[in-house]
């Protein structure tokens, strides 16, 4: 394991700060328009167990939404996060993804939530310097490996202690090239803080934090 240098937690930092804006936006947004479309009962009934999608199939529907409204939009980053998680429920995979594209055509990116088998565009925004677009490779096969170094390397313990805590997890490009998972897991009440880099092509963790 290498040691967090001054780039690398400069480049955690941003990736984090990103990840957890745009995530908390969008996996809000999608939590906000279930919530719109549940109908009243006298009784509640149990909460139905939400549908997970893996995220080359949730990339694929939000590819197609992305394209509809942009032909040219290409994939610049994917999210999901959960909270109050156990380990086997984190492995077993996400029931909503936000994905950011690129339209160079419009210099635009769009934020595309996916839920249910569900994607939709929820905002566009005009940008003026153009994002890293990703390319296609061992990410597809999803998150599970890059979750289980998270759980390795101090999640597993951080979950055990902090049962509450939110995990944040992120893909995008590095600055330095070459796509990264950036997971940060999160307590709500005392903000202790794990976050770890890692190398979504070769596995490798490139840094942990604290």
């Amino acid at each position: 394991m290498m040691v967090d240098t001054g780039g690398r937690r400069t480049l955690l930092l941003v990736l984090v700060v990103g990840s957890g804006i745009g995530c908390l936006l969008l996996l809000g947004y999608l939590l906000w328009a279930d919530v719109l479309g549940l109908t009243p009962a006298t009784a509640a009934p149990p909460a139905p167990t939400r549908a997970l999608i893996g995220l080359w199939d949730a990339y694929e529907e939000a590819r197609a939404a992305a394209q509809a409204q942009a032909a040219d939009a290409r994939l610049v980053s994917a999210a999901t996060q959960w909270q109050a998680v156990s380990e086997e429920a984190l492995l077993a995979g996400a029931s909503n993804w936000s994905f950011v594209f690129y339209s160079p055509a419009s210099s635009s990116s769009l934020d595309v939530g996916v839920s249910a088998g569900t994607a939709r565009v929820v905002n566009q925004t005009r940008v003026w310097v153009a994002p890293t677009a990703m390319v296609e490779g061992t990410w597809q096969a999803g998150p599970r490996d890059a979750l289980m170094a998270f759980l390795a390397y101090g999640g597993r313990a951080f979950l055990d202690k902090y049962p509450q805590a939110m995990v944040d997890l992120h893909l995008a490009e590095s600055d330095g090239g070459g796509p990264v998972w950036t997971i940060v897991a999160l307590d709500p009440e005392d903000r202790s803080l794990l976050s770890l880099l890692i190398d979504a092509d070769t596995g490798q963790v490139l840094s942990v934090a604290p």
